[in-house]
């Protein structure tokens, strides 16, 4: 049974479960109740069984994807797919399909672009290095939709199921195809999460490619800035018991500051902000560079190993004078907490409601700058999360604009009142209030920096 099968059993299984509570239960307390009170019985038992439902089917389908995915030729395809998102270069992928596709299980693999039919790699292997196969494969499968196909051993379209003789994937302007006899065992959700994951390296080589020319090349700032907003999410997710919402206003048309909010699983959400030093294409370009490591990484839950990896990638760049303020938080509402690492990042807020009325929180740095020097240790902080808490995340062109007496708006009182009485509406309307306050404090005053407010309100977590 493949794993979209078994998923699909789990689901079916537990809520047939359900209704049969609903409709035994009934039956079996109507020896010793009447009609009404034993159809509330059944009623009860059905909403118990449905509360349980979500849980044991998680626990269900995590059973079937370790039944799914642990055989070797899945984890052959799974374990490319985990290197390829660590993969920032074309040739990253090339070094990526020798070490885990060629050297780990023989198999050949062809890289082409669609639209020239160039050969960007081609296995030495017997099995991809024929002269012939390359026009081949173009004749049968130039014009094949983007997604997974499969290959039988004569080269052509695979009719119906997984091919006996390899598979193709087509991506943002690629094609690749691997070539084994092995791939007739893999599961099939693993190629799905392959194309995937390619998907999103080709992209990412591709507007980071573009952001490079445009920034040596051209003067046309407006290209550049919807460049760089690509990098930002269109859309913020819409997590269980997590509303999130965000105000983002460049000062010019590229800017330093970043933020994200990116879905772990059905509990655990990572939201992101944080600032780059400077102004200017090189604060842009390191920008697109952070949010990219952080949404590609394998294990979006080890905070650690995520401040890491953008450590690495910003000192990798090669600027002397470029670093990151960040901060990076896990919020779990199974668990009800918040991990985070705050790295220099300007007062994060939490703010919660008590019998006293709204508690303003200002989170303390963990760590110093990220990208600067190398470091040892990244230490990640845990608090409780509690219903209708806020946690926001503002850039300093928030808290440290100045109005005409040179007061910031961080430090006065109307900054905590105003959070105060914000923190009763959902994280957009939140978000709203806090930026009017801003606009209102600094009047006439033109703004000098990026403002950036990121807002996250955890919902009933009782429930």
């Amino acid at each position: 049974m493949t794993y979209k099968n078994a998923r699909l059993v789990a689901r079916v299984s537990t809520m047939g479960v359900a209704a049969l509570a609903f409709l035994v239960v009934p039956l079996v307390a109507a020896a010793n109740l009447a009609f009404v009170p034993a159809i509330a019985v059944g009623a009860a038992a059905f909403i118990l069984f449905y509360a349980l439902r979500d849980r044991v089917t998680t626990v269900l389908e995590r059973r079937a994807y370790d039944r799914s995915f642990r055989g070797r030729e899945t984890r052959i395809i799974t374990d490319f797919t985990e290197r390829v998102g660590v993969c920032f270069t074309i040739l990253d992928l090339v070094e990526a399909m020798r070490d885990k596709l060629e050297k780990s299980a023989d198999m050949g693999v062809i890289l082409l672009k669609s639209d020239s039919w160039e050969v960007v790699y081609q296995s030495p292997s017997a099995a991809a290095s024929d002269d012939s196969l390359v026009e081949t494969l173009g004749q049968r499968f130039r014009d094949r939709n983007e997604g997974v196909s499969f290959i039988t051993d004569d080269y052509s379209p695979s009719k119906g199921g997984i091919g006996e003789r390899g598979f193709l994937i087509r991506a943002s302007g690629f094609h690749l195809f691997v070539l084994s006899r092995l791939c007739a065992f893999v599961e099939p959700e693993a190629f799905e999460m392959l194309h995937a994951e390619l998907r999103i390296h080709f992209d990412r080589v591709l507007t980071i490619s573009r952001l490079f020319e445009v920034a040596s090349l051209s003067k046309e700032w407006q290209l550049i800035a919807e460049t760089q907003r690509s990098f930002l999410p269109r859309k913020l997710p819409s997590p269980a018991k997590l509303d999130l919402g965000v105000f983002y206003a460049p000062l010019v048309n590229v800017s330093g500051d970043y933020y994200d909010a990116i879905p772990v699983d059905a509990d655990r959400t990572l939201i992101v902000a944080g600032d780059v030093s400077g102004k200017g294409l090189a604060a842009a370009l390191i920008m697109g560079i952070i949010v990219n490591t952080i949404r590609v990484a394998a294990d979006k839950s080890d905070l650690a190993a995520l401040v890491r990896s953008v450590d690495f990638a910003v000192r990798d760049m090669g600027f002397d004078d470029k670093y990151t303020v960040m901060f990076i938080g896990l919020v779990d509402t199974a668990k009800r907490t918040l991990r985070y690492v705050n790295a220099a990042m300007a007062d994060p807020i939490i703010i919660t409601q008590t019998a006293m009325g709204p508690k303003v929180l200002r989170l303390e740095p963990t760590m110093g700058l990220v990208g600067l020097v190398p470091f040892d240790d990244v230490p990640v902080e845990e608090l409780p999360l509690r219903t209708d808490q806020i946690i926001l995340l503002a850039s300093d062109g928030v808290t440290e604009v100045s109005d005409s007496t040179g007061a910031r708006l961080g430090e006065t009182e109307l900054f905590e009142k105003s959070l105060a009485l914000a923190s009763k509406f959902g994280a957009a309307d939140f978000i709203s209030s806090i930026s009017a306050v801003l606009y209102k404090f600094v009047g006439d005053n033109p703004l000098k920096d990026d403002v950036t407010i990121l807002a996250a309100k955890v919902g009933r977590l009782w429930d």
